[in-house]
């Protein structure tokens, strides 16, 4: 499945969040991720490698929240292992 790029809402401008493994990954690794969701239920392996990809990108981290309410946070209607906000360029 391809990333999905949502809003979330907060005071100020909106922060672009892309949900998806593969996108967020690539958005991590090429420095276009400013923090990353995790989902504390997700496989291990994804949940390890995500963690240690934003450790080596410098990338914070939250690991607290459930693949459902990953998804609704970025507004789709399914379950959501890892999402990234992406960084401001302006």
């Amino acid at each position: 499945m391809k990333g999905i790029k949502c809003n979330m809402s907060t005071d100020g401008p909106l922060p672009m969040l892309v949900a998806g493994l593969t996108q967020s990954k690539k958005l991590i690794k090429g420095g276009m991720a400013s923090s990353a969701f995790i989902a504390k239920d997700a496989d291990a392996k994804i949940i390890n490698q995500v963690a240690d990809l934003c450790r080596v990108n410098g990338v914070p981290f939250n690991n607290a929240m459930t693949k459902r309410e990953i998804g609704t946070m970025c507004g789709i209607d399914v379950d959501c292992a890892v999402s990234v906000i992406l960084k401001q360029l302006i």
